[in-house]
């Protein structure tokens, strides 16, 4: 750090920086490069990556996603993908639990099985593709609905993207609907045909909707507390 004497300036001029520290006017060098260790640049780099994930897994999975423009929600997505890219992460076969991508909820006003007291199971297809198995039911005995609900529908979805790049490759839907019933209904195999290559992250998300008839018009029960959505399964190639 130098003194300016004479004439005192303020700003840059080249690589000289003129400034002002406790009323005494200085200058000094900005060096051309500026170092940074290697676990700087490990946490820059996956910051980055995290945030590019987030934004691809949030417009592939925008089906089941109720309030897509909740910053809350953005910002616990993206957090939890950088605690996994900090944690390393290693090739899962077949579908698991993946480190903290595994607890993600799109709404956390609601906890998924809360409405839903049965599991949804993810399994890998001996093809492309993963299958969601949806057990035997009876609606009325496995669903908490709000009053008058007519049926439900359960939106599935799987995403896949780039796990070094972020990048956003593929997605798969699949819409299922139930009445609310005391009817048996068996069980089904849906399948959700995707392309994962190597060195991607697939995220399996389920939501479901509730509706009620009024003069024969089905309407969406808006009510957070009924519009869960959260991650039930993932694969990491």
């Amino acid at each position: 750090m130098g003194k300016q004497k004479g004439v005192y300036l303020a700003g840059k001029a080249g690589n000289v920086l003129y400034y002002s520290w406790k009323s005494i006017a200085c200058e000094r060098i900005i060096p051309a490069r500026v170092y940074q260790s290697p676990a700087v640049v490990t946490h820059k780099n996956a910051n980055g990556l995290s945030t590019t994930m987030g934004g691809s897994f949030r417009r592939l999975l925008a089906d089941v996603i109720p309030f897509p423009k909740n910053m809350h929600m953005q910002t616990a997505v993206r957090l939890a993908l950088l605690k996994w890219l900090k944690s390393g992460p290693v090739p899962l076969q077949p579908p698991t639990e993946i480190p903290y991508i595994s607890a993600i909820s799109f709404n956390e006003a609601v906890v998924f099985k809360k409405c839903l007291h049965v599991p949804l199971t993810v399994s890998v297809k001996e093809q492309n593709g993963l299958t969601v198995h949806f057990p035997g039911i009876t609606p009325t005995a496995v669903f908490t609905a709000p009053s008058a609900s007519d049926h439900m529908l359960i939106k599935l979805a799987a995403a896949c993207c780039n796990m070094h790049t972020g990048e956003a490759l593929q997605n798969s839907m699949r819409h299922i609907t139930i009445p609310y019933n005391a009817e048996t209904m068996p069980a089904q195999t849906i399948p959700l045909p995707l392309e994962m290559p190597a060195d991607s992250i697939t995220i399996v998300a389920a939501a479901i909707e509730y509706f009620t008839i009024t003069n024969g018009k089905a309407s969406l029960v808006s009510n957070e507390h009924f519009r869960p959505s959260q991650v039930i399964g993932g694969l990491v190639n």
